[in-house]
């Protein structure tokens, strides 16, 4: 018998949840959403920052970004952001585009995925 309630505890505790994070996730990848990148230029030092459509693709010198989608995660009551994303190096000698990031991006934890360039440092900053 008590077997019984708590198996029936557990299951209605398991279908609670999963309601709470179908309205607390959202996902955004439509042209209407946007991002905030920051573009470090680690020649010069400077910092620029620019809000980008999401699936659309935006040039920073030689660097082709492109955001296919961000996700917006507040299950916890903590806003966690990650964005994935694609950055793509147009070299000059043969007009080949090589990925040097494909990946998640975690505003909240630079140092899980960052984007290694001898140049440029990107990362994401924020999406809307």
């Amino acid at each position: 018998m008590v077997s019984r309630i708590l198996v029936f505890f557990l299951l209605l505790f398991h279908q609670t949840s999963l309601f709470a994070l179908d309205d607390s996730v959202k996902i955004l990848n439509t042209s209407k959403n946007k991002a905030t990148i920051v573009f470090l230029d680690k020649v010069t030092s400077k910092k620029k920052t620019h809000s980008i459509e999401i699936g659309k693709k935006y040039m920073f010198h030689s660097l082709e970004i492109l955001i296919k989608r961000c996700v917006l995660d507040d299950s916890d009551g903590l806003l966690k952001i990650s964005a994935f994303v694609q950055v793509q190096e147009s070299a000059s000698k043969t007009k080949d585009k090589v990925y040097i990031f494909n990946g998640w991006m975690m505003p909240g934890y630079p140092s899980v995925n960052p984007m290694e360039h001898s140049n440029y440092d990107i990362w994401v900053k924020n999406c809307f």
